[in-house]
């Protein structure tokens, strides 16, 4: 604190040495302008460029200082103390109206706002050194210059006396990226004001044809594909159910080296989808009988592993015979409840409890007045036979009357009734209570309160419980109070190979469909008869598994079957247009595969008729959402760099800290780092390495298809064709021509003029994004941040993009072009 006062001291002294000695205007600037800049605002010789070129119409001048970082920029016009601003007001804020154009304070301000508007400058300042007026210089929004508000500082005294946090918040380094400048003269931090996405103009002007086979293959698809098979019978349920584990650790195509996350206990955890420990729940199951204490396991695993479908698989196929209900003697008993059908409007206990009574009242044991409901109240019985009802011991139709109104009063009450029924039943036989789905509402207290409910009743009723639930979710709660007092065994689903769920499911539509006949209407209007429906579906299977529309599932999916089982529906429901032409070509000998592009363009589409990132399975790498031009491509430079880590070298983990330090480093706040960081993760293109909640103290690594992003997608003609839709184009002039383009796409008939259109767009849009990533290349390597931030993957994609659009015009031209055969 002493430095800083002797600091200021000395500035004063400085300042008021050059009054006295009315300084020029050059060493105004080295003794006192440099320093405010450099020490009192703390911008880095980095940020600031000294004396930079202004060009425009022949003629040349140049700026005393533009400050820049990757996101803002900011020009300083100095003059010399003295005599040189004769209007200063002394409101702090004052429109710019205000500043005559003929005194030398408005002369000063005009010349900013052209060298501003000459460099594309939203903020300039004028400043003799002591007196600074800041202003908005060049606006996007439809406010005029003069209407604009200036922020006055009047002396040096002020700007390090009483006005110093105002300064600093607003002109340091550390203000200005956080918005503050930006807020306090424009009224907002964003700069995207209109609405220059392509889906927002041609939406819906295209229709999304279904695939004319669909209708006769859908109830057979929907069946086979559907997101969770534990509502078939056991027979297809055993048939699509694979038990092998995905556990690949390199990815040869892109190169990149897959990162796992943590480990959850300081002990491996089994792992059923391995084959030495396929049999770990089943075991555990069959034990229980003989066990003095209940077991408590607990299913853990990532979105879409199939935690549901191996706790069903286990119930009705590896434990089936355990499970089986005899008529003599008890036998164990499988409670399932799942929380996909609770309302966060109910009460977690009453929802158990509801399930529970459900169960008992359709089993038959529970059923069974002389099996389980006279034992269960036996005791509470014979207490009220010596007790209250004493009297009553000789008329035994009162007494019976007066059990069956106590029997009646639990029943209609629920509670009491199952803990009697459940309490009695798990002294002769093991008892399962299975709570699965508690995620599926992200409230930590609602989540909280099932646990401590399910712990609560499964002690008490002396039952083993198993619950399911996400990696992400057991982190929220492991340190509560609730887990921490229950002894857990954890097991650990890991996620099925996607190609295998995807096989048996192809075969089990074509057994679905075998022998099926059916008609539709093709392309070019005709009635198609097929004799035999399950002979499309081989097509498909043939043009999907070990292909590269399979390897894209595959990628998209990460390693989330249901996931990957929407995209299939997806694409069988829209993303082949022509079957007739499929099953005309197709013969044993001479197998034909369907358009790749087709299927992946489905994928990317879902059900819309254009590409929207809310309604897409991927996200957007080129749009990080944060309506500010600069920051549009900070999800594709964190991701780059992420990929880099993880293509080095095993351990691809980059801390978020180093992560905020270097964004900060090239001029974006922690609230930008923080907001893009979680969009990485909720995309899928990223994960943190503890499994938890994306924040700054998080160590983050690529997922595969973060790294398929960055080495593969954004050089697919279709990838790019389809995410341009909706990416912000900042630039007026690319904005203007990538429009009339895409009208002119809408209005072409021949398709090689319109193929050659569809690339034009392609390679607009790509060379703009080029050079918004080169922004922050510059900004990076300027700085001197790691190498692994040091690279432009664009261009490294760009030769690829390049190939692959030449081969979309070939394959065009060669179909469809004047040569084309007939």
């Amino acid at each position: 604190m002493e430095k800083n006062d002797t600091f200021l001291s000395d500035l004063l002294t400085t300042y008021k040495k050059l009054k006295l000695s009315d300084a020029n205007e050059a060493e105004t600037r080295k003794k006192l302008i440099d320093v405010v800049i450099e020490n009192v605002l703390g911008w880095t010789t980095d940020d600031i460029s000294y004396e930079e070129r202004v060009s425009e119409d022949g003629e040349t001048t140049y700026a005393d200082y533009i400050i820049r970082t990757a996101d803002v920029s900011i020009l300083i016009e100095a003059k010399r103390l003295g005599s040189t601003f004769y209007t200063v007001p002394e409101k702090k804020k004052v429109k710019l109206s205000t500043f005559s154009e003929d005194d030398l304070t408005g002369k000063a301000i005009k010349q900013a706002r052209e060298y501003c508007r000459k460099k594309s400058i939203p903020f300039a300042a004028v400043t003799n050194g002591s007196q600074w007026i800041i202003f908005p210089a060049v606006r996007t929004d439809s406010v005029s210059f003069s209407d604009s508000t200036a922020l006055v500082f009047d002396s040096i005294e002020r700007i390090l006396g009483e006005e110093s946090s105002h300064f600093r918040g607003l002109l340091s380094r550390d203000g200005v990226i956080e918005g503050n400048l930006a807020l306090e003269l424009i009224g907002r931090k964003t700069d995207q004001f209109d609405e220059r996405r392509l889906n927002k103009f041609f939406k819906g002007i295209s229709i999304k044809k279904e695939n004319p086979i669909y209708p006769l293959i859908e109830g057979a698809v929907v069946s086979a594909f559907s997101d969770s098979i534990v509502d078939n019978d056991n027979s297809i349920l055993e048939k699509c159910y694979v038990k092998n584990a995905d556990r690949k650790k390199f990815d040869n195509r892109i190169e990149m080296h897959l990162q796992k996350r943590e480990p959850l206990f300081n002990s491996q955890p089994k792992r059923p989808m391995r084959k030495r420990e396929s049999s770990s729940l089943v075991d555990s199951i069959n034990k229980a009988s003989h066990n003095k204490k209940p077991l408590a396991i607990l299913i853990l695993g990532t979105v879409g592993t199939g935690k549901t479908t191996f706790l069903q698989y286990t119930r009705r196929i590896s434990s089936a015979s355990f499970f089986e209900q005899k008529e003599k003697q008890p036998y164990p008993h499988w409670i399932e409840i799942d929380f996909r059908t609770f309302s966060k409007n109910e009460n977690p206990l009453d929802f158990i409890y509801d399930k529970l009574f459900d169960y008992i009242k359709t089993d038959k044991f529970f059923c069974d007045y002389d099996r389980s409901i006279k034992f269960a109240y036996e005791k509470e019985i014979n207490s009220l036979k010596s007790g209250p009802l004493f009297l009553l011991a000789n008329s035994d139709e009162e007494l019976k009357k007066r059990i069956t109104d106590l029997l009646i009063a639990d029943y209609q009450a629920i509670k009491p009734y199952v803990d009697k029924l459940i309490g009695y039943a798990s002294k002769l036989s093991p008892i399962f209570l299975i709570i699965d789905n508690v995620d599926q509402f992200e409230d930590d207290f609602i989540q909280s309160e099932i646990f401590s409910d399910s712990i609560a009743i499964a002690s008490r009723l002396g039952i083993n419980l198993i619950i399911a639930m996400r990696e992400s979710t057991f982190i929220n709660h492991r340190s509560s109070p609730t887990f921490d007092a229950f002894d857990f065994d954890p097991l650990h689903i890991e996620p099925p190979e996607i190609p295998a769920v995807l096989s048996r499911r192809f075969f089990l539509t074509g057994k679905l469909l075998e022998g099926k006949s059916g008609e539709f209407i093709a392309l070019n209007g005709a009635n198609f008869k097929v004799e035999d429906l399950s002979v499309f579906i081989d097509i498909v299977k043939g043009s999907v598994l070990g292909t590269e529309v399979g390897e894209k599932i595959d990628v998209l999916s990460n390693h989330d079957v249901r996931l990957a089982l929407r995209m299939t529906r997806e694409f069988l429901a829209r993303g082949y247009t022509d079957p007739a032409k499929a099953l005309i070509t197709h013969k044993p000998e001479k197998r034909y595969t369907l358009p790749k592009q087709e299927a992946f363009r489905s994928i990317l589409l879902g059900n819309q008729s254009v590409y929207s990132e809310e309604y897409s399975v991927i996200g957007n790498p080129f749009d990080s959402r944060l309506n500010r031009s600069n920051t549009e491509l900070l999800r594709i430079f964190v991701l780059s760099a992420l990929v880099r880590k993880g293509s080095s070298n095993g351990q691809g983990y980059i801390e978020g800290q180093i992560i905020r330090d270097s964004l900060k480093t090239i001029g974006f706040s922690e609230t930008d780092t923080l907001a893009i960081l979680k969009d990485l993760c909720t995309l899928r293109f990223a994960h943190t390495k503890s499994h938890g909640k994306a924040d700054i103290n998080s160590s983050y690594f690529a997922s595969r298809l973060g790294g398929h992003i960055i080495k593969s997608l954004i050089g697919d003609f279709t990838f790019i064709e389809n995410i341009l839709m909706d990416t912000f184009i900042s630039e007026k002039d690319q904005w203007e021509q990538l429009k009339s383009i895409s009208s002119s796409i809408q209005e072409e008939r021949d398709i090689v003029r319109k193929i050659n259109q569809r690339i034009d767009r392609i390679k607009i849009f790509y060379e703009l994004m080029i050079s918004q990533y080169s922004i922050l290349l510059s900004e990076a390597t300027k700085r001197g941040l790691d190498p692994i931030w040091l690279s432009n993957p664009l261009i490294e994609m760009k030769d690829t993009l390049w190939s692959n659009c030449d081969k979309a015009y070939a394959s065009a031209n060669r179909i469809y072009g004047e040569n084309a055969q007939k």
